[in-house]
């Protein structure tokens, strides 16, 4: 059970109190209305409390009031209308839980709040024009309510109706990770949960942006899951249109980018249009690439449909396409504003895709060792990997990409510990022609990469049948042997392996750069590795 709390703010009239309180009998959980709260402390109502102390005191009530909230636990809160603009207040219910601004179109606040004449009782609508103030004011605090988790209209809505929505993104978002890359200019969340993809148009709707959005997705996800995204944003009021691309990493190129480019400019996007990638890591890699160029940069969301694109491709705005003399080597760095992680996608996901996902977990969790090591461990040691713990052991991967990511947004020191069993992975899955999916690859890569370290004296072979045990542990191949399948007709060439890997772009003056371990936790970048050495170590992997 979630021990978040639920916030709700905005506007006077947008009914915060009213659905707060169907939400704590519905949920179970307390309930505080703050202005009541302050009106009961203070032994006065809220327009006394502005007529005998001001404005000052009452918004310094709102903030001791906030100190206190931020430490409770399953709350329901009901703010102030002005409550979540001050910068400070925001942060901290931010922080606290899951915080839900209720919106409503001027004319409706104006009838809700009783008339120009009933208004004229409240502190912030007292003067002349009324219906003039609550424009004024909803524009000065847009900025401030866009900041907010998600937005719900209240217009044409019944308090039933919003209550149960407002229940269901609690009950609905498991974890929250903030990322902030100031060096990049970027502030977002990854929100992880299940059913969040019929959430989505509520957490973009206040954002200010644009129609049409465009959902780029292909066609193996798109007939899955294209039709609920466009209804949950048509349910929050945003219009949309579908674009497909083709499937695989195959069709990770310009020529599919230059089709999206296409796709946008006859719809009519602008540049505050957001693209909305729906898909795994190819899907999100080349959506991200367009939005990054088109219009010279537009919004960019990611709503990762596989579990190797939620612990790793959606996170830290690394997007780009294939060519045919390397992988990834034309690309941008574009930070998403928001990352949709809806762990009820993977439902759909075929066995081999899952088990792609959980390489990526598996380096997450070398990389972290500690805690996030040893529950990886107990997660695979789970017959089936089928229980619950998936989710934190995908929260623990994000959590990696997330500090790694802030500490070096642009590639330039610690981020390429996060190319572990990638150096060696690309080069296997170019020599293959993409038979081996990126997952497999990056797993024989992770084998290749812990006996490099053996063999240069930094970990003992225990590490290495560990690492190998974990692999097998959730079906995935450590030799090619064990990928026979998709390799049929495939011949293994050392040098041509080799030759790939020489083209990719993570080398520094000609020399490969290989991620190698001391222990799990315990991970650093090498470039003195012997060719001769690193070919006999993918010489191992055949059989």
């Amino acid at each position: 059970m979630s021990e978040r709390n639920l916030i709700l703010a905005g506007f006077m009239g947008s009914g915060k109190s009213a659905v707060g309180r169907l939400c704590a009998q519905r949920l179970g959980m307390d309930f505080v209305d703050a202005d009541e709260e302050i009106a009961r402390r203070e032994g006065m109502t809220i327009p006394e409390i502005f007529e005998r102390c001001g404005e000052a005191y009452f918004r310094a009530c709102e903030r001791a009031l906030v100190d206190e909230l931020r430490a409770r636990r399953r709350c329901v809160v009901a703010t102030g209308g002005g409550m979540i603009v001050d910068d400070a207040n925001r942060a901290a219910l931010l922080a606290s839980g899951t915080v839900v601004c209720l919106t409503a179109a001027p004319e409706v606040i104006l009838q809700r709040v009783g008339g120009e004449a009933a208004a004229q009782a409240r502190p912030m609508l007292r003067g002349g024009d009324v219906a003039g103030r609550i424009a004024q004011l909803l524009r000065e605090r847009a900025p401030k309510y866009a900041r907010l988790h998600y937005h719900v209209d209240t217009s044409q809505r019944s308090l039933e109706d919003v209550a149960d929505i407002v229940s269901e993104l609690y009950a609905r978002e498991r974890a929250r990770i903030p990322v902030a890359i100031p060096a990049a200019g970027a502030h977002y969340d990854v929100v992880i949960g299940d059913g969040l993809l019929d959430e989505l148009g509520f957490m973009i709707a206040g954002r200010g942006w644009m129609s049409p959005l465009a959902v780029v997705t292909d066609a193996v996800v798109g007939e899955h899951f294209a039709g609920r995204a466009l209804r949950a944003l048509k349910r929050a009021g945003l219009e949309a249109f579908i674009h497909v691309m083709p499937a695989g990493e195959a069709n990770k190129t310009l020529a599919s980018v230059e089709a999206m480019y296409r796709a946008f400019s006859t719809h009519g996007m602008e540049r505050r249009s957001a693209v909305i990638a729906l898909g795994g890591g190819v899907v999100g890699d080349a959506a991200g690439f367009a939005a990054a160029t088109f219009l010279r940069g537009v919004p960019f969301v990611q709503v990762p449909t596989s579990l190797l694109a939620m612990a790793d491709a959606s996170i830290g705005g690394k997007v780009g396409v294939d060519t045919d003399f390397g992988k990834n080597l034309v690309g941008a760095f574009k930070q998403p504003e928001l990352v949709v992680a809806d762990v009820g996608l993977l439902k759909a996901l075929p066995a081999r895709e899952m088990r792609c996902g959980l390489a990526e977990i598996i380096k997450a969790g070398l990389l972290s060792g500690g805690e996030p090591y040893a529950r990886l461990r107990g997660f695979i040691g789970q017959e089936g990997c089928s229980a619950p713990t998936l989710i934190d052991v995908l929260t623990d991967a994000i959590l990696l990409k997330r500090d790694v990511v802030q500490g070096d947004p642009f590639e330039e020191g610690r981020r390429a510990l996060l190319n572990l069993g990638h150096t060696f992975g690309h080069g296997i899955e170019a020599w293959s022609d993409f038979r081996l999916k990126h997952g497999e690859a990056v797993a024989l890569g992770l084998v290749c990469a812990a006996c490099l370290s053996h063999a240069m004296g930094f970990c003992d072979l225990a590490l290495v049948d560990e690492v190998i045990a974990l692999l097998r542990g959730v079906g995935l191949p450590t030799s090619l042997a064990e990928a026979a399948d998709a390799l049929a007709g495939c011949s293994f060439d050392v040098d041509r392996v080799w030759g790939y890997m020489m083209s990719d772009k993570k080398k520094r003056a000609g020399r490969l750069r290989f991620v190698l371990l001391r222990a799990p936790g315990d991970a650093f970048v090498c470039d003195e590795v012997p060719e001769m050495l690193a070919k006999n170590i993918l010489g191992r992997i055949v059989h």
